[in-house]
């Protein structure tokens, strides 16, 4: 701040030990700062000094550089209005003062929709919702860039749960860095509201995310960032980050850190419940079962993911027809690699008629590993019979 270079906040922000590990990329705090990746790495070495005051304003308030650290004035970007006296009506009646329109209300309808989101998925796919949440996220920027502070402070928690959907809404529907780019701005969010819960939640979807991309090191750090960021995570939550901590570890090869993590896993899904809200609910013991299996086809341990995925299938809820459905393309990759081929073709198709209805490319890409599979088996009939019925199907 002494060398007055908004600049090296930049650089010093992406660095930030709260991101994890590595540095955020330069493309996705470019896209948050409305500039291109050209002209933020301009900034940050000092070849572009940045002084005009709306653009200094813009940037630091993206980078939620609190204004006392500041070598310039933070102006209102909308004035304030004034503090309303009751309206007394001739008859005698009163009207109340006006509140900000950040009172709980509008926070609790939000998020209420937002629970009607996650159950629509849960039921039809991540596809369709993909416009509706999408401009729902615009929505509540908007709310947040014309309201008062009180309304910003109150919606920041509420914008960073619906960034992390619409992050998973991505994933699940297979464009992995889009996802990545609104989870990222979800974690941002979450420090920013020092809400410990909402930013390991979100460090596990990042973990996720990192897994989904084969990067083992990523998904093991942010899954450590994600157990490391609140002294009393509840149980759900423990459960889904130790989750994802042994998926890092099976995309390592690291056998015995994946049994150990998956065991703590189950153990803290197997705990009551105690006042997680929302937050990890998904993370069931049928849910850690599926993890688990895809962690044991990983480290080449197929008949063990079929020993604990048979038994958990008819467990599903009927509104987890996805996971169902992955469990079941999970099942039949590990039944083709111990050689059973016309059972896991049969599998299969069940895989496919889920994920026909609810287009899921998680469940697509463990169809695909099955073809492989296939492939490699000697089974090309098969695999060629499978992949027209996938394509003929999505």
């Amino acid at each position: 701040m002494r060398d007055k270079d908004i600049g090296g906040v930049m650089r010093a922000w992406r660095r930030h030990a709260s991101h994890g590990s590595r540095p955020v990329p330069q493309t996705v705090l470019a896209h948050e700062l409305g500039i291109t990746q050209s002209q933020l790495s301009r900034i940050e070495n000092g070849r572009h000094r940045i002084r005009d005051l709306d653009k200094l304003t813009h940037y630091a308030r993206t980078l939620g550089v609190p204004a006392e650290l500041l070598w310039f004035e933070l102006d209102e970007p909308v004035p304030r209005l004034p503090v309303a006296e009751p309206l007394q009506l001739r008859n005698g009646a009163e009207i109340p003062a006006v509140t900000s329109v950040a009172e709980p209300g509008l926070s609790d309808s939000l998020l209420a929709t937002l629970d009607e989101y996650v159950l629509a998925d849960r039921l039809a796919g991540s596809r369709a919702l993909l416009p509706i949440v999408t401009q729902q996220t615009r929505f509540i920027d908007h709310l947040q860039r014309t309201g008062q502070a009180g309304t910003r402070a109150e919606l920041r928690g509420v914008q960073a749960r619906f960034d992390e959907f619409l992050g998973w809404l991505h994933q699940d529907a297979g464009n992995l860095p889009d996802a990545a780019r609104w989870t990222a701005r979800a974690a941002r969010l979450a420090q920013k509201t020092r809400d410990h819960h909402l930013l390991s939640y979100v460090r596990a979807r990042q973990s996720s995310l990192a897994a989904d991309a084969d990067n083992g090191h990523a998904a093991v750090d942010l899954a450590r960032s994600a157990l490391g960021a609140a002294a009393e995570l509840t149980h759900p939550q423990r459960a889904m980050a130790l989750c994802q901590l042994a998926r890092g570890h099976a995309r390592l090869g690291n056998t015995d850190d994946c049994i150990r993590a998956l065991d703590h896993a189950i153990h803290h899904a197997r705990h009551p419940d105690n006042g997680s809200g929302n937050l990890a609910c998904h993370c069931t013991t049928e849910y850690i079962t599926m993890e688990a299996a895809d962690c044991l086809i990983q480290l080449d341990r197929p008949a063990e993911a079929i020993d604990i995925l048979e038994p958990r299938l008819p467990d599903w809820a009927p509104e987890d027809r996805r996971d169902l459905g992955r469990s079941l393309a999970l099942l039949a990759v590990a039944l083709a690699r111990t050689d059973e081929l016309d059972h896991a073709l049969e599998v299969a198709d069940h895989a496919l008629a889920i994920t026909a209805e609810i287009r899921s490319a998680r469940i697509e890409r463990e169809l695909y590993r099955l073809i492989r599979q296939l492939h490699l088996l000697g089974g090309t009939d098969k695999a060629a019979e499978l992949r027209t019925a996938v394509h003929n199907a999505l």
